[in-house]
Parts: C-alpha cells; structure tokens; sequence
C-alpha cells in the first residue's frame, strides 16, 4: 500500500524500452477501459450490475473493451513517437521503427475470445504509422477520432439511446490522452530513451 501510494504522488521513469512499452500498454489498457465502461455505467445507470449477468452484454461489453485497447494503443504510440521524435533523418527512423514494432508485441501478449489473431488491426496500425511518422505530430486530443468511432459503433448500447453520444465518447477520449501527455511529460527521460530506441 505503501509503495502504491509512492508512486502517486512520485511516479517512477520511464527511460528504457521495457519501461516504455509497460506505459504504453498500461495506459492504453487504462484509456479503453475507463472509457467503455464509464459510458456503458452512464447510459444504463441502475441497471448496469444488472446487465453484466447477461452474458450478451457482458460479451459485447468485454469485446469492445478489447478492440478498444487495439485502437487507443495506437493512438498512444502515435503520441508517443510525435513527442519524442529526434530531429536527424537516420534516428528518426531508427526511433519510429522501434516504436512501430512495440504495437504487435504488446497486442500480441493478449488474444480475446471473440478473435483469433490482431492481424487485422496491426496492418491497419502500420498503414496509420506510416503516414504519421511523415507527418507533423498531431496533438494528444486530435488522435483519438477514430477510437471514438470505433467504441460508439461497437459499445452494447441501443442506437437509439447513443445516437447522438459519439462527441461524448471523444471528448472522454480526449480528456485521458490529454492526462497521459501529461504524464509523459513528467515521466519520460527523452534522451535516455531516445538513445535506446536508436541504438
């Protein structure tokens, strides 16, 4: 409890690869589940304790949750490589590359029941990274649009009760990747990781 309480107020670094991939995976985990089902509690209220007895929505909910975390893992790596991009040609490639090669690692250490691979997401990952990584860095609350989209059409609501909720859902979105920007910026040893990822 202790040490839980110490790292609150005193989050420990981030200045190495390992490091790097344990906050990025957390905080994308953190990001999807938060978000899923803080809007699913919200538009069901009472009866949310209820619902999750039924296994549809108990399935449609963790199934969103999943696909999710695939999306805003993106997003934070995205985030991630904008931030700590080196400004030479040859490391920044280096650096990109080795951020890119962090999404099918830590997608990889999970399958969900309803999926049989992240074949899927990792290519559609790649094609986003690539342009990404030539463009300039897009800022933490622009990433998450397509996240958005993603959880309004998979959440386990009825259409007609969140037709309208998709700004909703992007404007949590926002506000968490917005605490995590700020949590790099107080985390992160740029040159030390920078210099890992370049090696």
């Amino acid at each position: 409890m202790l040490r839980r309480t110490l790292e609150f107020f005193f989050p420990p670094s981030v200045s190495t690869p390992a490091e790097l991939k344990a906050f990025a995976a957390g905080e994308a985990a953190y990001l999807a589940q938060k978000t899923v089902i803080g809007y699913c509690r919200v538009k069901t209220m009472l009866d949310y304790d209820k619902l999750l007895t039924e296994p549809a929505f108990r399935d449609a909910q963790e199934s969103c949750r999943w696909e999710a975390y695939a999306s805003t893992l993106g997003d934070m790596l995205l985030l991630i490589e904008g931030w700590l991009r080196p400004g030479t040609d040859p490391d920044r490639q280096k650096l990109a590359d080795s951020l890119a090669a962090l999404y099918p690692a830590i997608l990889g250490e999970h399958v969900p029941t309803h999926r049989q691979d992240w074949a899927d997401s990792i290519e559609a990952f790649e094609r986003r990274f690539e342009l990404a990584r030539m463009a300039d860095p897009a800022p933490p609350e622009q990433l998450v649009a397509g996240t958005a989209k993603l959880i309004h059409d998979l959440v386990p609501i009825a259409d007609r009760l969140k037709r309208n909720d998709r700004e909703v859902i992007r404007g949590d979105l926002r506000l968490h990747m917005l605490a995590a920007h700020a949590a790099m910026l107080k985390r992160f040893r740029r040159d030390a990781l920078v210099a890992a990822l370049t090696a």
